[in-house]
């Protein structure tokens, strides 16, 4: 995250919800969203291992006709790793082994490919070094390596993440977990133990998240797919894609300028304002000021129907969407649609996409004091960014119209671009990265998947 302000100190995650395979979630979570059909009916009786389950007591024999990748599930989790992402990446982590146990008991388990990657695209241009970020970041590789972290309470220790190159396998084939076809590529008896070693990413990355990007190339949907990453993604596998992030995506082509000065300075002369999130904001998203009615990107200043004080002005925006428009800097989320579901021979029956994202409403521009010290900067310069979607009542830089308030210190922008994708997927599940837990969302998928597997007929 590349803020003028922050929430300060990282407070310890107070608890988690009970996590149940369709359980309510936890109180005060808003309704989980969800699109594509209803529930696969499982089998009646004793469960099975593969295939239906046998008779129970008083009961009549499953049966079990799978879908046309069988029981074949691709899994990529995008696990944003930029500076402000620890208290949710430790909701995350506690819900994984509920999660693997859930598929792991569905009628027909998956054979499972399961891969990491992060958001840290980089952020190419003249200032990289000066904003803590690399030209190209982890490049869309999956992230394998075993991770410890010191900072959660109480600190994960993880000293071997157990994948192994199995006999006679591809030397990309421990960059992921899989246990297709009964062989384990990893030594621990516990699947969820291993997914966790890899899946605490820390918060190093860059703060232009490209959450988009990274899915797109990790998966060679653009056409550059990384050699660490061959032999992940199946012909005959579902694809499931999982997006944690507390901000919307910000991924811009190879060539832009979008997080450089280009021989300006980093304040309100420069016209892309200053290096900051709100760029992604200004030069991503397109909306509507109820006010006037007027469709536009979020201005670079306070305009003259502002809310607020002189001092502190805000703006109110509506109905947000990515500006896929000639305007934009930022890469369509159209183009990764379409990349994303050109993977699929009939990717609206075999492509699930799930978000834990912050809630793309409400969205208020606020105007505050330049942060830090900048050439040229005049006293009183007052710079634009993104108020919080989420997050702890009266916290620093929340949304006062914001409808949860967790207490665990978690928060988030408008992930506009984000709901967005998911949207475009019939097969979408859609939960907040300020639940207090995100048990509910991975019931969701978890159950999404035995949908494809063991679909109605």
């Amino acid at each position: 995250m590349m803020r003028g302000s922050s929430l300060g100190t990282w407070c310890r995650l107070l608890g988690a919800c009970a996590a149940i395979v369709g359980s309510g979630g936890c109180n005060g979570s808003p309704p989980l969203t969800t699109s594509g059909s209803g529930g696969s009916g499982g089998a009646t009786g004793g469960s099975g291992g593969h295939g239906a389950g046998a008779a129970g007591s008083g009961g009549t024999a499953g049966t079990n006709v799978t879908g046309p990748f069988g029981a074949n599930v691709d899994l990529l989790m995008m696990i944003d790793n930029s500076s402000s992402m620890t208290e949710m990446q430790e909701k995350l982590y506690l819900q994984l082994p509920v999660f693997i146990q859930s598929l792991q008991s569905l009628t027909t388990p998956p054979n499972l490919h399961l891969a990491v990657v992060s958001s840290d695209m980089g952020a190419p241009g003249d200032s990289a070094t000066s904003i803590e970020c690399t030209q190209a970041g982890d490049e869309g590789e999956f992230q394998s390596s075993p991770r410890s972290n010191s900072n959660l309470m109480p600190p994960v220790t993880c000293t071997d993440n157990t994948l192994s190159l199995p006999p006679g396998g591809l030397d990309t084939n421990h960059t992921y977990i899989t246990d297709a076809d009964m062989m384990p590529n990893y030594t621990d008896p516990s699947l969820a133990d291993v997914l966790q070693c890899i899946a605490l990413l820390g918060d190093m990355g860059c703060g232009f998240e490209h959450q988009l990007a990274s899915i797109d190339r990790a998966l060679g949907a653009d056409g550059q797919l990384p050699s660490t990453n061959a032999g992940f993604l199946r012909p005959n596998a579902y694809l499931v894609i999982i997006i944690l992030t507390n901000e919307d995506d910000c991924s811009a082509p190879a060539n832009t300028t979008l997080y450089s000065l280009n021989g300006g300075m980093s304040n309100l002369s420069n016209p892309l304002g200053p290096i900051a999130n709100y760029r992604c904001n200004q030069f991503g998203h397109l909306c509507t000021n109820p006010a006037s009615g007027a469709i536009g990107a979020p201005p670079l200043n306070p305009p003259s129907d502002a809310q607020g004080t002189s001092t502190a002005p805000t703006l109110d925006l509506t109905n947000c969407t990515s500006n896929d428009t000639a305007t934009g800097l930022l890469t369509p989320v159209a183009k990764f649609v379409s990349d994303i579901k050109a993977l699929k021979p009939d990717p609206d029956k075999q492509i699930v996409v799930a978000s834990i994202a912050a809630p793309a409403t409400p969205y208020t521009v606020e105007w505050l004091p330049a942060s830090g010290i900048s050439a040229g900067t005049s006293a009183g310069q007052l710079w634009p960014q993104i108020e919080h979607s989420c997050g702890p009542k009266g916290g620093d830089g929340v949304n006062p119209e914001a409808t949860q308030n967790p207490t665990d210190e978690s928060f988030g922008d408008p992930a506009v671009r984000i709901a967005q994708f998911v949207q475009a997927f019939p097969n979408g599940v859609q939960g907040s990265i300020c639940d207090d837990s995100f048990a509910t969302t991975m019931a969701a998928v978890a159950s999404k998947i035995g949908q494809l597997i063991d679909p109605q007929p």
